[in-house]
């Protein structure tokens, strides 16, 4: 009953602001309208990496499941499909999480790899710039592509 009612609320609330539990979907809201030119005041201008695939992930794309090279992902609750890296059936920050932003297919956004702002503990428990666990031996990049 207790995770019946943590699915609706998510399902209600997420798109509407930081959700800040240790198992929470990242916010509803690209990243791009702050972080870029012209964004939010005081925000940081991450444009040259967002589409500078030398230096960055792309982000906005689509993630091809089960295709040659990729993982398919073993989770999947309300509006995120991610890789239950403890097999608890829910999304926790430090798990790498695709989006349904695009007729439901499973997109790559920052908050994929990156643990959005207000979620999880101060920021300098986070491995640096934020991922959602330390890229060690590649560990955070194998979660999806096959090597």
């Amino acid at each position: 009953m207790i995770e019946l009612l943590r699915r609706f609320s998510v399902a209600l609330l997420a798109p509407m602001l930081f959700v800040a539990s240790p198992h929470s979907n990242a916010q509803a809201v690209d990243c791009r309208s702050c972080h870029a030119p012209g964004g939010a005041p005081g925000a940081a201008d991450f444009s040259a990496m967002y589409d500078n695939p030398e230096i960055h992930h792309r982000i906005g794309i689509p993630f091809p499941a089960g295709a040659q090279g990729f993982t398919v992902p073993d989770g999947q609750d309300v509006d995120v499909t991610f890789f239950d890296r403890n097999h608890n059936g829910i999304p926790d920050m430090d798990e790498v999480q695709l989006f349904d932003s695009i007729a439901a297919m499973m997109v790559i956004e920052c908050a994929t790899c990156h643990m959005e702002h207000g979620d999880g503990p101060p920021v300098l428990l986070h491995p640096p710039k934020y991922l959602r666990f330390k890229n060690t031996g590649s560990a955070l990049c194998t979660t999806c592509h096959t090597m």
